[in-house]
C-alpha cells in the first residue's frame, strides 16, 4: 500500500490531561503517579464532576486531532484554556491551580524528559523492533477513503477513565502499551482500522 503513511507524536493536550488525571488519583492515594504533587489547592473538581468534565475535554482533544493533528501545539494550554478548565473549579482557587498545572506540566513536558524522551523511546520500539510501518501496512484492509495515515498519539502513562480511545486511523498508545504489550498493539491498531469509521 504504497500511500499509507504512520505519523506517530506525543500530543501537549492529551499529555497534559494524563498528567492532571495523575495528579488527580495520587492526591486521592489511590496509587502513586507521576506526578505525585500536592494538588488540594489546585481546585480541582470532585471525584464525580471531575470524571465526568475529564471524559467530555478528553473526548473532544481525541476528536480534534483525529480530524487535523496540528491543533495540538505547544500553545494549547493557552488558546484552549477554556477547555481544560472546565476540569477546575470555577472560581480564584481553580484559575491560580489551572495556571499552576500548566506550568508544572510545561516544566517537564518541554524539557528533555518529557516530550522528546517520550517520542523516541516510543519511536524506537513502534519502528525498529515491533516494525510497526511494514507489519501494519501488510496487514490492513484498503479502504475507498483517501485518507490512508494512521495516525497515532503517544501518552506517557495509560489513562485510566473510560474515555474515548481514538478513531480507526487515529490511535491512542501508552508508554506501558508500547513496553508491556507491544506484541498485541499491532493486532489492536490494525482491529480498529479495519473496522473503518467509528
Amino acid at each position: 500500500m504504497s500511500n499509507f503513511t504512520i505519523k506517530s507524536f506525543a500530543p501537549y493536550s492529551l499529555n497534559y490531561l494524563i498528567y492532571i488525571q495523575n495528579a488527580f488519583i495520587s492526591s486521592k492515594d489511590e496509587v502513586l503517579k507521576f506526578p505525585s504533587l500536592e494538588t488540594t489547592h489546585w481546585g480541582l473538581l470532585e471525584d464525580k464532576h471531575f470524571r465526568e468534565s475529564y471524559k467530555k475535554v478528553w473526548g473532544e482533544m481525541v476528536r480534534r486531532i483525529s480530524q487535523n493533528s496540528l491543533t495540538d501545539h505547544n500553545g494549547i494550554l493557552v488558546t484552549e484554556q477554556t477547555l481544560f478548565r472546565k476540569l477546575f473549579k470555577a472560581d480564584e482557587q481553580g484559575e491560580k491551580g489551572f495556571e499552576e498545572s500548566r506550568k508544572s506540566f510545561y516544566a517537564w513536558f518541554s524539557s528533555l524528559t518529557g516530550q522528546l524522551t517520550i517520542e523516541r523511546a516510543a519511536d524506537h520500539i513502534m519502528y525498529y523492533e515491533i516494525d510497526i510501518y511494514n507489519k501494519v501496512s501488510n496487514t490492513i484492509y484498503r479502504h475507498d477513503r483517501t485518507n490512508q495515515e494512521l495516525l497515532i498519539s503517544l501518552i506517557y502513562d495509560e489513562c485510566l477513565f473510560d474515555v474515548s480511545t481514538g478513531y480507526s486511523w487515529h490511535s491512542i498508545v501508552s508508554l506501558k502499551d508500547i513496553f508491556l504489550d507491544k506484541k498485541t498493539l499491532v493486532s489492536i491498531i490494525n482491529e480498529r482500522w479495519n473496522q473503518g469509521e467509528t
